[in-house]
Protein backbone atom coordinates (compact mmCIF):
# COMPACT_ATOMS: atom_id res chain seq x y z
CA UNK A 1 0.00 0.00 0.00
CA UNK A 2 1.21 3.26 -0.90
CA UNK A 3 1.98 5.69 2.01
CA UNK A 4 2.65 9.34 2.35
CA UNK A 5 4.41 11.27 5.31
CA UNK A 6 2.91 13.43 7.46
CA UNK A 7 4.50 16.07 5.16
CA UNK A 8 1.75 15.37 2.78
CA UNK A 9 -0.66 15.27 5.37
CA UNK A 10 0.55 19.07 6.45
CA UNK A 11 0.30 19.85 2.26
CA UNK A 12 -3.23 18.89 2.04
CA UNK A 13 -4.65 20.60 5.19
CA UNK A 14 -2.31 23.72 4.09
CA UNK A 15 -4.88 24.09 1.35
CA UNK A 16 -7.63 24.60 3.79
CA UNK A 17 -5.40 26.82 6.47
CA UNK A 18 -1.92 27.75 6.18
CA UNK A 19 -1.25 27.34 10.08
CA UNK A 20 -0.64 23.53 9.89
CA UNK A 21 2.75 22.66 9.42
CA UNK A 22 4.81 19.60 10.09
CA UNK A 23 6.25 21.02 13.17
CA UNK A 24 6.14 18.99 16.38
CA UNK A 25 5.23 15.23 16.66
CA UNK A 26 2.35 14.17 19.22
CA UNK A 27 0.45 12.57 16.50
CA UNK A 28 -2.95 10.66 16.69
CA UNK A 29 -2.25 6.78 16.32
CA UNK A 30 -4.64 4.53 15.38
CA UNK A 31 -4.83 1.26 14.96
CA UNK A 32 -4.28 1.23 11.67
CA UNK A 33 -1.15 2.80 11.68
CA UNK A 34 0.17 0.32 14.01
CA UNK A 35 -0.93 -2.81 12.03
CA UNK A 36 0.61 -1.51 8.99
CA UNK A 37 3.66 -0.85 10.65
CA UNK A 38 3.18 3.08 10.27
CA UNK A 39 4.66 3.95 13.19
CA UNK A 40 7.38 1.96 14.64
CA UNK A 41 8.34 1.21 18.13
CA UNK A 42 11.40 2.85 17.77
CA UNK A 43 9.28 6.02 17.24
CA UNK A 44 7.41 5.95 20.18
CA UNK A 45 8.83 6.86 23.87
CA UNK A 46 6.77 4.92 26.87
CA UNK A 47 6.01 7.34 29.50
CA UNK A 48 4.99 4.71 32.03
CA UNK A 49 6.31 1.42 33.38
CA UNK A 50 3.61 0.07 34.31
CA UNK A 51 -0.56 0.59 34.09
CA UNK A 52 -3.61 -1.25 36.13
CA UNK A 53 -6.86 -1.29 35.26
CA UNK A 54 -9.72 -0.99 37.91
CA UNK A 55 -12.85 -2.56 36.66
CA UNK A 56 -16.69 -1.55 37.76
CA UNK A 57 -19.49 -3.92 37.63
CA UNK A 58 -21.38 -2.30 40.49
CA UNK A 59 -25.17 -1.98 40.17
CA UNK A 60 -24.85 1.33 38.62
CA UNK A 61 -23.17 0.10 35.60
CA UNK A 62 -26.74 -1.62 34.92
CA UNK A 63 -27.66 1.72 34.25
CA UNK A 64 -28.53 2.79 30.43
CA UNK A 65 -25.41 5.15 28.94
CA UNK A 66 -26.62 5.27 25.40
CA UNK A 67 -30.13 4.05 23.99
CA UNK A 68 -29.62 0.22 23.95
CA UNK A 69 -25.93 0.46 25.65
CA UNK A 70 -25.60 -0.13 29.07
CA UNK A 71 -22.40 1.33 30.78
CA UNK A 72 -21.05 -1.57 31.74
CA UNK A 73 -21.10 -2.40 27.66
CA UNK A 74 -19.87 1.19 27.00
CA UNK A 75 -17.00 0.79 30.00
CA UNK A 76 -15.81 -2.84 28.25
CA UNK A 77 -15.87 -1.40 24.88
CA UNK A 78 -13.53 1.34 25.78
CA UNK A 79 -10.88 -1.03 27.21
CA UNK A 80 -11.17 -2.74 23.82
CA UNK A 81 -10.11 0.94 22.23
CA UNK A 82 -7.49 1.70 24.20
CA UNK A 83 -6.26 -1.70 23.51
CA UNK A 84 -6.49 -1.43 19.78
CA UNK A 85 -4.46 1.55 19.85
CA UNK A 86 -1.79 0.87 22.44
CA UNK A 87 1.52 -0.70 21.21
CA UNK A 88 3.59 -3.28 22.82
CA UNK A 89 6.60 -1.20 24.79
CA UNK A 90 7.17 -3.43 27.67
CA UNK A 91 4.82 -2.48 30.05
CA UNK A 92 3.87 -4.68 32.79
CA UNK A 93 -0.28 -4.77 33.18
CA UNK A 94 -2.80 -6.09 35.32
CA UNK A 95 -6.82 -5.65 34.92
CA UNK A 96 -8.95 -6.23 37.88
CA UNK A 97 -12.43 -6.37 38.93
CA UNK A 98 -12.68 -3.94 42.33
CA UNK A 99 -16.33 -4.71 42.78
CA UNK A 100 -15.10 -6.92 44.48
CA UNK A 101 -11.89 -7.12 44.17
CA UNK A 102 -10.71 -9.80 41.70
CA UNK A 103 -7.89 -10.94 39.45
CA UNK A 104 -8.67 -11.08 35.79
CA UNK A 105 -5.23 -10.50 34.36
CA UNK A 106 -2.38 -9.95 37.17
CA UNK A 107 0.29 -8.16 36.87
CA UNK A 108 2.49 -9.15 34.45
CA UNK A 109 4.33 -8.43 30.88
CA UNK A 110 1.72 -6.86 28.78
CA UNK A 111 0.69 -9.41 26.13
CA UNK A 112 -2.16 -7.72 23.61
CA UNK A 113 -3.87 -10.71 22.99
CA UNK A 114 -4.01 -12.22 26.38
CA UNK A 115 -4.94 -8.90 27.72
CA UNK A 116 -7.99 -9.31 25.27
CA UNK A 117 -8.66 -12.67 26.49
CA UNK A 118 -8.82 -11.10 29.55
CA UNK A 119 -11.29 -8.06 28.98
CA UNK A 120 -13.66 -10.85 27.34
CA UNK A 121 -13.78 -12.55 30.88
CA UNK A 122 -15.03 -9.29 32.43
CA UNK A 123 -18.62 -8.83 33.20
CA UNK A 124 -21.12 -7.34 30.67
CA UNK A 125 -24.44 -6.92 29.62
CA UNK A 126 -25.04 -10.30 29.40
CA UNK A 127 -24.12 -11.48 32.77
CA UNK A 128 -24.89 -8.32 34.50
CA UNK A 129 -27.78 -8.44 37.05
CA UNK A 130 -28.70 -4.81 37.92
CA UNK A 131 -31.23 -6.41 40.41
CA UNK A 132 -27.75 -7.89 41.92
CA UNK A 133 -25.25 -5.85 41.16
CA UNK A 134 -22.44 -5.31 43.43
CA UNK A 135 -21.91 -2.89 45.98
CA UNK A 136 -19.01 -0.21 45.35
CA UNK A 137 -16.18 -0.75 47.51
CA UNK A 138 -13.95 1.82 45.52
CA UNK A 139 -11.98 2.18 49.31
CA UNK A 140 -11.07 -1.41 49.54
CA UNK A 141 -10.31 -1.74 45.87
CA UNK A 142 -7.48 1.31 45.64
CA UNK A 143 -6.52 -0.18 49.14
CA UNK A 144 -5.99 -3.16 47.41
CA UNK A 145 -3.51 -1.79 45.14
CA UNK A 146 -0.87 -1.64 47.66
CA UNK A 147 0.64 -5.17 47.64
CA UNK A 148 0.61 -4.98 43.94
CA UNK A 149 2.40 -1.57 43.76
CA UNK A 150 4.85 -2.97 46.45
CA UNK A 151 6.33 -5.35 43.82
CA UNK A 152 6.83 -2.70 40.58
CA UNK A 153 9.30 -0.23 39.99
CA UNK A 154 9.04 2.68 37.63
CA UNK A 155 5.94 4.62 36.98
CA UNK A 156 2.49 2.95 37.17
CA UNK A 157 -0.75 5.03 35.74
CA UNK A 158 -3.82 3.28 37.50
CA UNK A 159 -6.92 3.80 35.31
CA UNK A 160 -10.41 3.45 37.93
CA UNK A 161 -13.87 3.57 36.50
CA UNK A 162 -16.08 5.06 38.69
CA UNK A 163 -19.06 7.12 38.92
CA UNK A 164 -17.28 8.66 42.54
CA UNK A 165 -20.15 6.54 44.73
CA UNK A 166 -19.10 4.08 47.24
CA UNK A 167 -20.05 2.06 49.99
CA UNK A 168 -18.65 3.06 53.00
CA UNK A 169 -16.62 -0.06 55.20
CA UNK A 170 -17.03 0.32 58.42
CA UNK A 171 -14.71 -2.22 59.73
CA UNK A 172 -11.97 -0.50 58.47
CA UNK A 173 -13.68 3.00 58.19
CA UNK A 174 -11.84 4.16 55.73
CA UNK A 175 -13.05 6.05 52.66
CA UNK A 176 -12.08 6.45 49.13
CA UNK A 177 -9.61 9.58 49.50
CA UNK A 178 -7.96 8.05 52.23
CA UNK A 179 -7.04 4.84 50.73
CA UNK A 180 -5.35 7.48 47.74
CA UNK A 181 -3.46 9.90 50.04
CA UNK A 182 -1.95 6.45 51.84
CA UNK A 183 -1.17 4.82 48.21
CA UNK A 184 -0.06 8.00 46.81
CA UNK A 185 2.13 8.72 49.73
CA UNK A 186 3.89 5.28 49.52
CA UNK A 187 4.00 4.63 45.58
CA UNK A 188 3.16 7.82 43.75
CA UNK A 189 1.17 5.97 41.08
CA UNK A 190 -1.02 8.59 38.77
CA UNK A 191 -4.65 8.04 38.95
CA UNK A 192 -6.52 8.44 36.02
CA UNK A 193 -10.36 8.36 37.31
CA UNK A 194 -12.33 7.57 34.21
CA UNK A 195 -15.50 9.26 35.53
CA UNK A 196 -19.41 8.68 35.21
CA UNK A 197 -20.05 10.88 38.45
CA UNK A 198 -23.47 12.97 38.32
CA UNK A 199 -23.58 14.18 41.66
CA UNK A 200 -21.29 17.28 43.09
CA UNK A 201 -20.13 15.11 46.12
CA UNK A 202 -19.10 12.13 43.79
CA UNK A 203 -17.43 14.62 41.14
CA UNK A 204 -16.06 16.34 44.43
CA UNK A 205 -14.27 13.13 45.82
CA UNK A 206 -12.61 12.06 42.75
CA UNK A 207 -11.33 16.15 41.74
CA UNK A 208 -9.59 15.75 45.41
CA UNK A 209 -8.18 12.06 44.47
CA UNK A 210 -6.73 14.00 41.55
CA UNK A 211 -5.30 16.39 43.22
CA UNK A 212 -3.03 14.11 45.36
CA UNK A 213 -0.56 14.66 42.67
CA UNK A 214 0.43 16.19 39.31
CA UNK A 215 -0.01 13.54 37.16
CA UNK A 216 -3.46 12.23 37.80
CA UNK A 217 -6.69 13.66 36.52
CA UNK A 218 -10.26 13.18 35.75
CA UNK A 219 -11.52 12.50 32.07
CA UNK A 220 -15.00 12.32 31.82
CA UNK A 221 -16.77 8.63 30.58
CA UNK A 222 -18.04 9.95 27.65
CA UNK A 223 -15.32 11.71 25.84
CA UNK A 224 -12.61 8.45 26.21
CA UNK A 225 -15.66 6.48 24.71
CA UNK A 226 -15.90 8.84 22.08
CA UNK A 227 -12.16 9.52 21.76
CA UNK A 228 -9.52 6.84 22.90
CA UNK A 229 -6.83 9.71 22.28
CA UNK A 230 -7.61 10.53 26.18
CA UNK A 231 -6.40 7.12 27.39
CA UNK A 232 -3.48 7.04 24.58
CA UNK A 233 -1.20 10.11 26.42
CA UNK A 234 -0.61 8.59 29.64
CA UNK A 235 1.78 5.45 28.72
CA UNK A 236 3.42 6.75 25.04
CA UNK A 237 4.26 9.79 23.23
CA UNK A 238 5.90 10.25 19.89
CA UNK A 239 9.58 10.93 19.53
CA UNK A 240 9.29 14.58 18.60
CA UNK A 241 12.38 14.59 16.60
CA UNK A 242 11.20 11.66 14.35
CA UNK A 243 9.10 11.84 11.34
CA UNK A 244 6.46 9.73 11.16
CA UNK A 245 3.68 8.42 8.38
CA UNK A 246 0.28 9.43 9.13
CA UNK A 247 -1.72 8.92 5.86
CA UNK A 248 -2.31 5.91 3.93
CA UNK A 249 -3.80 6.03 0.71
CA UNK A 250 -7.19 4.92 2.47
CA UNK A 251 -7.37 8.39 4.40
CA UNK A 252 -6.56 11.18 6.36
CA UNK A 253 -5.87 10.71 10.19
CA UNK A 254 -4.53 13.82 11.45
CA UNK A 255 -2.48 16.63 10.98
CA UNK A 256 -0.09 18.79 13.22
CA UNK A 257 -0.23 22.51 14.28
CA UNK A 258 3.01 25.04 15.00
CA UNK A 259 4.33 24.34 18.77
CA UNK A 260 3.24 27.12 21.29
CA UNK A 261 6.66 27.81 22.70
CA UNK A 262 6.60 29.88 26.18
CA UNK A 263 9.12 31.77 28.33
CA UNK A 264 10.93 30.57 30.95
CA UNK A 265 8.44 29.18 34.48
CA UNK A 266 5.97 30.71 32.26
CA UNK A 267 2.54 29.68 31.61
CA UNK A 268 0.98 32.19 29.85
CA UNK A 269 0.22 31.81 26.32
CA UNK A 270 2.39 35.12 24.11
CA UNK A 271 0.73 36.91 22.18
CA UNK A 272 2.37 35.52 18.96
CA UNK A 273 0.86 32.09 19.20
CA UNK A 274 -2.91 33.81 19.40
CA UNK A 275 -3.12 33.44 16.03
CA UNK A 276 -2.00 29.75 15.76
CA UNK A 277 -4.85 29.14 18.25
CA UNK A 278 -7.44 30.82 17.03
CA UNK A 279 -6.50 28.90 13.17
CA UNK A 280 -6.69 25.89 15.43
CA UNK A 281 -10.29 27.09 16.85
CA UNK A 282 -11.51 28.04 13.67
CA UNK A 283 -10.38 24.31 12.11
CA UNK A 284 -11.77 22.81 14.64
CA UNK A 285 -15.47 24.95 14.48
CA UNK A 286 -15.42 23.95 10.81
CA UNK A 287 -15.32 20.57 11.28
CA UNK A 288 -17.29 19.07 13.83
CA UNK A 289 -15.47 15.16 14.01
CA UNK A 290 -12.37 16.77 14.47
CA UNK A 291 -10.43 17.05 17.73
CA UNK A 292 -7.16 18.73 18.96
CA UNK A 293 -4.99 17.23 20.86
CA UNK A 294 -2.72 18.86 23.46
CA UNK A 295 1.07 17.82 24.98
CA UNK A 296 2.86 20.16 27.25
CA UNK A 297 6.58 19.91 27.70
CA UNK A 298 9.21 21.70 30.24
CA UNK A 299 13.14 22.17 29.92
CA UNK A 300 14.98 20.34 32.11
CA UNK A 301 15.25 22.99 34.59
CA UNK A 302 13.27 22.00 38.01
CA UNK A 303 12.10 19.23 39.69
CA UNK A 304 10.02 16.50 38.21
CA UNK A 305 6.69 17.58 39.71
CA UNK A 306 7.00 21.01 39.21
CA UNK A 307 7.55 20.67 35.54
CA UNK A 308 4.44 18.34 35.72
CA UNK A 309 3.00 20.95 36.88
CA UNK A 310 4.24 23.36 34.93
CA UNK A 311 3.02 21.40 31.47
CA UNK A 312 -0.14 20.89 32.76
CA UNK A 313 -0.79 24.60 33.02
CA UNK A 314 0.58 25.74 29.75
CA UNK A 315 -1.89 22.64 28.00
CA UNK A 316 -4.61 24.48 30.22
CA UNK A 317 -3.97 27.78 29.01
CA UNK A 318 -3.47 27.30 25.31
CA UNK A 319 -7.15 25.22 25.59
CA UNK A 320 -8.41 28.14 27.29
CA UNK A 321 -7.46 30.17 23.98
CA UNK A 322 -8.87 28.03 21.80
CA UNK A 323 -12.12 27.37 23.89
CA UNK A 324 -12.17 31.97 24.10
CA UNK A 325 -13.43 31.66 20.19
CA UNK A 326 -16.75 29.64 20.78
CA UNK A 327 -19.00 26.74 19.95
CA UNK A 328 -16.32 24.04 20.70
CA UNK A 329 -17.28 21.48 23.37
CA UNK A 330 -14.32 21.36 26.01
CA UNK A 331 -13.81 17.24 25.71
CA UNK A 332 -12.83 18.20 22.14
CA UNK A 333 -9.74 19.24 23.17
CA UNK A 334 -7.42 16.41 24.15
CA UNK A 335 -5.23 17.74 26.71
CA UNK A 336 -1.73 15.81 28.41
CA UNK A 337 1.35 16.61 29.98
CA UNK A 338 4.57 15.15 30.56
CA UNK A 339 7.27 17.94 31.99
CA UNK A 340 10.62 17.42 31.23
CA UNK A 341 10.57 14.69 28.83
CA UNK A 342 10.54 14.40 24.77
CA UNK A 343 12.85 16.96 24.37
CA UNK A 344 13.21 18.30 20.79
CA UNK A 345 16.60 20.10 21.12
CA UNK A 346 19.44 20.33 23.72
CA UNK A 347 18.98 21.90 27.36
CA UNK A 348 22.29 23.10 26.97
CA UNK A 349 21.67 26.56 25.28
CA UNK A 350 18.75 29.32 25.71
CA UNK A 351 17.63 28.32 22.26
CA UNK A 352 17.80 24.67 22.73
CA UNK A 353 15.69 25.06 26.15
CA UNK A 354 13.16 27.85 24.70
CA UNK A 355 12.24 24.28 21.94
CA UNK A 356 11.58 22.39 24.68
CA UNK A 357 9.27 24.55 26.58
CA UNK A 358 6.41 23.97 24.45
CA UNK A 359 2.92 22.73 23.85
CA UNK A 360 2.98 20.36 20.48
CA UNK A 361 -0.92 20.35 18.78
CA UNK A 362 -2.28 17.61 16.76
CA UNK A 363 -5.26 17.33 14.65
CA UNK A 364 -7.68 14.40 14.41
CA UNK A 365 -10.64 13.00 13.30
CA UNK A 366 -13.45 10.76 15.54
CA UNK A 367 -14.60 8.48 12.38
CA UNK A 368 -10.68 7.51 11.24
CA UNK A 369 -11.47 3.59 12.09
Amino acid sequence: MKRFSTIVCSIFLLSIFIFIQPIGAFEIITETDLKENIVLKSQLIRTADNFIILYDASGSMGDQYKPGVMKIDAENQILKQQLAILPELGYRAGLYLFTPFKKYYDMQVFDKDGFMQAINRLPNAKTFNKKTGQSTPLAEGIDALGPILAKLSGKTVVFIFTDGTYTYNKATKQRPLEAAQNIVKKYNPCFYLISSATTPDANKLLDDIAALNECSRVVPFDALYKNPVWGAGPLYVVNSITEIDTLTSKKIVGAKASDILFAFDQENVRQDDYENLNKVAKFLQDNPKAFAVLAGFTDNYGDQEYNLKLSKKRVASAKKVILEQGNIASDRIVTHWYGATNFVASNKTEEGRQKNRRVEIAIGFTDYH
